[in-house]
């Protein structure tokens, strides 16, 4: 049975809305407000061709829907934002009601008072419970799936308004599909009436209205007075002592923060890739695992937790966890869930569109001090649950104990950074010339017999030992290399000390996969403060030069634009894109500037070969 037909089965619809009694005492009825000035006509029209209706099926219940209401903010990728909770069940287990995060999309016709017409399937690609936020990207034809995707997708996005802008008393209008009074869109109109901050902490994660919300708004549009986009109204609020009732919209500066994450890797409609790292190579087959499991109060720039341990102080305010992973397989959903004292405290949830292995991590953040207790993470692929550990915070630390000398995991990349620090890191590689393996020395005196042993499909290629003569440096890098590329197929990596295996890993040189090609690509990425990951610089220009031209014929040309190939600026979350693409296996130097923070210059950066579109970059930047 296709999507058309289960539409037009529409045997019990289930409208979607959180629903909150007896949160406020108003002291008598929210008289609503009724707004006295008249819409523009033109901005009303694109508001309510920019709302579609999202009518996602549950799976094992034949004819049954949760339905609610979208925001078309990119027509061209066909990027859709929501509430979580019309695609999950966040009230009970948190499972999303069919395993793909698939939902059928309706727009509104040409004659605006008519119904939806059902045209597209969308599948989710991300998602958050503690936001109650979803991104859907349209990827197919309701009545042929099969087909391709046109070009024009016919959609209408709305402009971005800034959220952090109203005031009480502002005029706000809500649009949707709350199927009150049949299934056409819905417009509803009232003022601010406030603002909310839940857990006291700055943030105000709400926007109270008068303006009507209903079960089958969840997700839709909230419009200010120039038509633009505020904020997504998600629930209502009501005393059950007949006080009154109160809507809350999830303002625009969260939403638009979490859409634009979500966002960053997409590339046209047609394609279907969630970017979280940069992808090099298909997903591996085999089955997905978690390993190398550690927690910290800080990451390095290979992302592994410094300072690993399972007890820690009172009062930290990060707590990290890095792990290895393989067998991600990409548009699979990816889980994570931090647990205090045995309660979930913050979780979220996404398609994955990254590597098929190697390393991540995940963080859990209060600027007010994380409180004491046993926390834990849990990390779910693909609904098979993959790993669950944690550690205490505030309990007293032991003595930490005299470590033993030695290597710490290996991390392999395709290049080496200006700071030492790997570049592309992973474990599957495409049409390499060289892999460069990173890791951490302990306690290792100069005089040590050591040796790096390299394995081509469990057959010795390489041997090297010596004498141990760099000191307890920190962090060091090996590499190996052929001249002709890497053969595709299985390294190892052995690490030896003093004549006794201490350290080893793998990695794969896989081939190009059917279709790919070497092309140009876009670039994205963010840029971070090097002293403090969380916070998000703007206002930074990224400039790539030509290929060629290094960074001091530049200054000594006077900053020739001629020179430049591609240039962009960080916006407020800190993500740039390049005004013009690059070609994978091209070397760029790269000039980073922003007037607090001292200039990032590399020259000779390569993009590598086997780059996916878009290519991420992160760059961190050190104060002046």
């Amino acid at each position: 049975m296709n999507y058309l037909q289960r539409v037009a089965r529409l045997g019990s619809v289930r409208l979607t809305l959180l629903v909150a009694a007896a949160i406020y005492v108003l002291g008598g009825a929210f008289a609503p407000q009724t707004a006295t000035a008249q819409w523009d006509r033109s901005a009303l029209q694109k508001a309510l061709r920019a709302t579609v209706h999202v009518v996602v099926p549950v799976s094992g219940e034949d004819g049954v829907y949760s339905t609610g209401s979208g925001t078309v903010l990119d027509a061209d990728r066909g990027l859709i934002l929501t509430n979580y909770h019309v695609l999950a069940d966040i009230e009970g287990r948190g499972n999303l009601y069919n395993d793909s995060g698939t939902a059928i999309i309706g727009m509104m016709p040409d004659n605006v008072r008519g119904t939806p017409v059902y045209k597209y399937v969308a599948e989710l690609v991300k998602g958050s419970p503690e936001w109650d936020l979803a991104v859907l990207r349209i990827v197919g034809l309701l009545d042929d799936e099969r087909a391709a995707l046109p070009s024009n997708l016919g959609l209408v996005a709305i402009e971005r308004g800034d959220s952090e802008d109203l005031l009480p008393g502002d005029k706000l209008a809500v649009v949707g599909y709350p199927g009150l009074g049949g299934s056409s869109i819905t417009f509803t109109e009232g003022v601010v009436a406030g603002f909310l901050d839940e857990d006291e902490d700055g943030v105000y994660e709400w926007i109270k209205t008068d303006t009507e919300i209903n079960q089958g708004n969840s997700g839709g549009l909230t419009i200010n007075s120039q038509g633009d986009f505020v904020g997504v109204p998600t629930m209502f609020r009501f005393n059950t002592d007949g006080g009154g009732k109160l809507s809350l919209v999830r303002p625009g500066a969260i939403a638009l923060d979490f859409y634009d994450s979500a966002a960053l890797g997409q590339g046209s409609s047609k394609q279907d890739r969630f970017s979280r790292p940069p992808q090099t190579a298909a997903a591996d087959d085999g089955a997905a695992t978690i390993a190398n499991v550690e927690f910290g109060t800080a990451v390095n720039n290979r992302n592994r937790v410094t300072g690993a341990a399972t007890s820690f102080p009172a009062g930290i305010n990060d707590l990290y966890v890095s792990y290895d992973y393989t067998g991600f397989a990409r548009n699979k959903t990816f889980v994570y869930q931090w647990y205090l004292d045995g309660e979930p405290v913050l979780g979220d949830s996404f398609r994955w569109a990254g590597e098929a292995a190697g390393v991540d991590w995940l963080n859990l953040h209060s600027d007010r001090g994380l409180p004491n207790g046993a926390y834990e993470v849990e990390i779910t692929f693909d609904g098979i649950p993959l790993h669950r550990s944690g550690v205490s915070i505030g309990a007293r630390a032991p003595a930490p104990a005299v470590a033993a000398p030695g290597f710490g995991a290996i991390t392999f990349a395709s290049a080496v950074g200006g700071d030492n620090e790997p570049v592309n890191p992973g474990n599957t590689f495409v049409e390499v010339y060289e892999i460069y393996a990173f890791f951490d020395v302990n306690a290792v005196e100069d005089g040590t017999p050591w040796a790096t042993r390299w394995l081509f499909n469990d057959e010795e290629v390489l041997y090297e030992e010596g004498e141990w003569d760099q000191g307890d440096i920190g962090t060091t890098w090996v590499s190996l290399s052929h001249p002709d590329g890497l053969p595709t197929g299985k390294f190892t990596l052995e690490l030896y000390l003093d004549g006794d295996l201490n350290q080893s890993a793998n990695f794969t040189v896989a081939a190009r996969g059917r279709g790919q090609r070497a092309r140009d690509i876009n670039v994205v990425g963010v840029v971070r403060d090097a002293d403090n990951n969380r916070r998000l610089v703007s206002g930074a220009t990224v400039v790539f030069l030509t290929p060629g031209v290094t960074i001091d014929q530049w200054v000594d040309a006077d900053f020739d634009e001629s020179m430049v190939h591609a240039s962009g600026a960080s916006n407020r979350s800190g993500e740039f894109q390049l005004d013009a693409k690059v070609t994978p296996g091209e070397r760029y130097s790269v000039v980073v500037v922003h007037d607090s923070y001292k200039p990032v210059q590399v020259d000779g950066y390569q993009i590598p070969a086997d780059s996916s579109d878009p290519y991420d970059l992160e760059v961190k930047m050190e104060r002046r």
